[in-house]
């Protein structure tokens, strides 16, 4: 069996959960090395116990990707361990909801930090690496919501600022063989998602989604392999939504109104 990413090094923050843990599982089924990282001890524990039976070394490393202390003995660490990084994937997110008038600044400065600072930082330790080998992936975990806003602001908008961040790595990495990407998925079925939707929001969406479902974990996970590996070697600065067809037009703001989260 070919394995799109054998023997790749690959760094996902926030995998202790949700979509971080769906793309940390299947880089190890297509042989990737996985060093996870997230602040749930237990959880990064359990998913590496099941990534080591696909036969490939996984690192666990616990700790805030805020901080640029953390962050460099991520990257360190990595290195250490392996010599090399293809592929990171900024995947830490919080997605709080709130009407513009009553966000908090430092709500506003959470999100931020947490959404966009966190993949600077990331990409920022890794790129001299990255160059050095003449190669590289950054891929970047966004939202439909940096296209459609809708009530969380904050959210939408740290959104929107990382495809722009998308797009100036892809190009700043170009001419040293370093892509980078960004997934934007709709609704999709995690934790994070049961926390904030109502059930009656969930079946609206269920029934404007063309696809007729929300998405499942696996469904961006297996975009990340693919946008991770030689398959698309040619593709660089996008912005990919995975959402059944949704792409986040007029009915989901609908759907914020008629519909609210928690």
């Amino acid at each position: 069996m070919s394995l799109l990413l054998k023997n790749r090094v690959a760094i996902v923050t926030g995998s202790s959960r949700g979509i971080g843990r769906g793309i940390a599982r299947a880089f190890a089924e297509e042989g990737a090395h996985v060093v996870l990282n997230g602040r749930d001890v237990p959880l990064l524990k359990e998913l590496a116990e099941e990534l080591d039976s696909y036969g490939v070394k996984v690192i666990r490393m616990k700790g805030d990707v805020r901080r640029p202390l953390f962050v460099r003995r991520l990257v360190l660490r990595t290195m250490e361990e392996f010599g090399r990084i293809d592929v990171l994937v900024n995947n830490v997110g919080i997605s709080p909801m709130a009407s513009v008038d009553q966000i908090a600044v430092e709500a506003w400065d959470e999100v931020f930090e947490t959404n966009l600072k966190s993949a600077f930082l990331c990409s920022k330790e890794v790129l001299p690496h990255m160059k050095r080998q003449r190669s590289g992936v950054i891929l970047n975990i966004s939202s439909g919501s940096a296209k459609s806003g809708g009530v969380g602001a904050h959210y939408a908008a740290s959104k929107g600022a990382l495809n722009t961040l998308t797009k100036s790595l892809a190009f700043e990495g170009a001419p040293h063989g370093i892509r980078a990407n960004a997934i934007a998925p709709g609704p999709i079925e995690t934790e994070m998602v049961e926390s904030l939707f109502t059930k009656e929001r969930k079946r609206f969406l269920k029934s404007i989604i063309p696809l007729g479902r929300l998405g499942l974990p696996e469904d961006i996970a297996r975009a990340a392999v693919f946008l991770s590996s030689d398959e698309a070697s040619y593709i660089t600065g996008e912005i990919l939504e995975i959402d059944g067809g949704l792409n986040f037009y007029k009915p989901l703001s609908y759907a914020d109104r008629r519909y609210p989260r928690r």
